[in-house]
This record gives C-alpha cells, structure tokens and sequence, in this order.
C-alpha cells in the first residue's frame, strides 16, 4: 500500500459537480466546524474560480479559496491525501482516480462516503456495461453509501446487497424570504412552474429507465383542467429528452397558448421563478424527493409531485405536505383543487415549515457527523 500523508489540510474533500450539491455540502459542513474542499475537473471544464457566492445566496463559512482544480488522476491523489474524507457524488470518485482506479485498495485513501442521488443507484447500478460494472466496485468499495430512498432504489440496493448503506436526508439552500405570489391577485390565472425534465421515455427508452419524470401526465391533466374551466398558465422548462415531444403534445392539446417556455435558467432566476408561482411541478415516476421540491416548498410554494409513502415515512416524524399524485386522473383532481386559492396559499405556508424542520443544513447533519467521527476517529482540521 502507498503510504497516505500525515499532514491533513481538509476534514472533507467533496467531489461531484451535481446542481451546485458540492457547494451546498461545503458550506453547511463549514458551518459544523469542518475544513472544506471542493474538487472541480478541469478536463470537464468544471471551473475552479466558480465563486460559491454565484450561486444566489451569500457564503457565510466556505471559502471559495477552497474550490480546487485537477486535471489528473495524480493531482485528485493529491488532494485525496491532504484529506480526512472523501464525500463523492454518482460515482464521481470513478472518474477523478482514472486508470488509479483499478488500484484503489493500494492508494492509501481516507474513508469513502458514496452519496448516490437518483439514476447512478436506480439505473447504473445493475445496467450491464462497463460504466456499471465500475459503478458496482464503487458501492462495494465505500466506506459508507448515503442512499436515496425511491422505491426502484431500494429494489437495487437489495438485489446487489449494498453494503453499509444509510438513508440520510439532505441539506439544501432554503430560500430566507418566501416572496408573494405573481401579480394580480385572485383574478389573475393560476401560474404553475413546471421545473423538473421532460422525461416519459420517450426519446430515451428501455426497460432499464427509472428516472423518467411522467410529465405528459401532467400536460394531460392540465389541458383537461383548462377545458373544464380552470383559468390557468403554466411557465415550463424547455429541457429534457422529450421537450419536443411536449410542445407537440400541448398544441394537439389545444392548449399551447396556456404555457410559457422558458429556457436554461440560473439559480437565481430559478428561485425567483419559485417565488412567482402558486404551485411548482416536479415528476410523477420516481416516488421521492430531488432538490426542485425542497427548494420550492421553502419559498412557500404547494408542490405537486409522486411520493411513495412507504420510502418517505421512515426519513421523516411526519409526512410531506404535497399534493401527493401519480396517474392523469388523480393528477387532474389535484390541478382542481388549486382553484381554491386559500387553499394553495395554506399548503405552501405549510410546506415552507416542514422543509426548514427537515432539509436545513442546521437540521438535517447531525447524524452524517457520527458518521464521520466514527470513520475518522473524530479528528478534525483547525481551519
């Protein structure tokens, strides 16, 4: 084995460019006391001199000093031994070591914590290729696999018999100040903010997808709403595998006139897009939370969105407060209820409080701490 060096700079090395969690890990873990680094690929173009600040709310503890590029399987070594712990993203470890990979029992590694977040566990892990076969190694080789709970996940995590899996929530950036709805009060259309890909599996097919969002359910549904009466709009991300697909299918629908299409958006623009609506659109496939929910229900903002019950009860002392929904009908059923805007209005209030209770970095890390004093003696860096 390669002797790892003694002299640790960093109690975390986080590495996985995945919708700005590398940052939002950096900082809260910072906020517990922890010496941060975040690594970025240079050969993907993964920016070092980012700023953590670009992404809308204002960095308290990281510092962006501590957003590090590599541009080899060395230079991520490097880094790997100046470091306590490694928290890698979907299987992003794979990639950073290169060719090293095929040794990483012998490279002197600090632990490993795998946090798997959505296709990497539901579909990479059993798919029969090279990048699953590496993908595998991976779970077996980490110290600790941070799981999401979505049915199809679990299914997996059996099959293949993970080991030392957890299921941990997720901090995420909460919005501070919710912000009123769209202009216009109760005699403006109800807006709806479609965030989430467009994904029925379509364009991007096979028995191995579980990660489609369903969402021509909910253009459906919205389209049979608006006919029954409802006066609503819906501003919709042009993004997705089966975005064409979805303009075709709302003007066959007769209803294309009811949606605004937006493209790619920053984060802040995102947020403020949150803000604007009364009910924001997430999927109707995958049975469990992404980031899209958490945030929006922060800003005070009903949630429609598929969760299956049985995955979502064991994270939290009480249910979500969504509208809960998977197929067209009952889709539908929940569009309808939005016409009562009191209604919306006290589903979002109630939303805003139960993200803050359970996705706040100040809430939601204290079990990952144990994890990690027990994975690294309890050690941590002076900043």
């Amino acid at each position: 084995m390669i002797k790892a060096m003694d002299k640790k700079i960093y109690d975390v090395l986080i590495i996985g460019k995945l919708a700005g969690f590398d940052i939002i890990f950096a900082e809260y873990l910072s906020r517990k006391g922890l010496r941060c680094c975040v690594a970025r690929n240079a050969a993907k173009g993964e920016m070092a001199e980012e700023k953590a600040s670009n992404l809308y709310f204002a960095h308290t503890h990281f510092n962006d000093k501590d957003i590090v590029s590599y541009g080899n399987g060395l230079e991520f070594l490097a880094l790997a031994r100046k470091s306590r712990l490694i928290i890698s993203f979907t299987g992003s470890l794979i990639g950073a070591l290169k060719a090293f990979w095929f040794f990483r029992g012998l490279l002197g590694l600090p632990p490993v914590v795998n946090v798997t977040t959505g296709s990497d566990i539901t579909e990479l892990a059993v798919e029969r290729s090279m990048p699953g076969l590496l993908y595998r190694q991976y779970l077996r080789f980490a110290d600790l696999n941070w799981c999401v709970a979505y049915p199809q996940a679990l299914k997996n995590i059996a099959k293949l018999n993970v080991p030392n899996v957890v299921f941990l929530r997720h901090p995420y950036y909460l919005i501070p100040q919710p912000g009123e709805s769209a202009a216009g009060g109760e005699k403006r259309p109800l807006r709806f903010f479609h965030a989430s890909h467009l994904d029925w599996k379509v364009s991007d097919p096979g028995s191995h997808r579980n990660s489609s969002k369903g969402n021509d359910r909910f253009l459906r549904a919205f389209a049979r709403a608006v006919k029954a009466g409802l006066d609503a709009q819906c501003v919709i991300l042009d993004r997705g595998p089966d975005r064409d697909l979805a303009k075709k299918l709302v003007k066959e629908l007769g209803v294309d006139g009811r949606f605004i299409w937006k493209p790619r958006l920053t984060r802040k623009e995102l947020m403020d897009e949150f803000k604007a609506a009364d009910v924001v659109i997430d999927q109707f496939d995958i049975g469990g939370f992404g980031g899209i929910a958490i945030e929006a229900m922060s800003a005070g903002r009903a949630i429609m969105i598929y969760l299956d019950e049985n995955c979502i009860r064991p994270l939290y002392a009480e249910m979500p407060p969504v509208l809960n929904c998977r197929d067209e009908d009952q889709i539908y059923e929940a569009i309808m209820r939005c016409a009562d805007r009191k209604y919306v209005r006290d589903l979002g209030e109630h939303a805003r409080r139960w993200a803050y209770t359970y996705h706040s970095g100040e809430t939601c890390l204290d079990e990952f701490l144990g994890h990690y004093k027990a994975l690294t003696s309890g050690k941590a860096v002076k900043a």
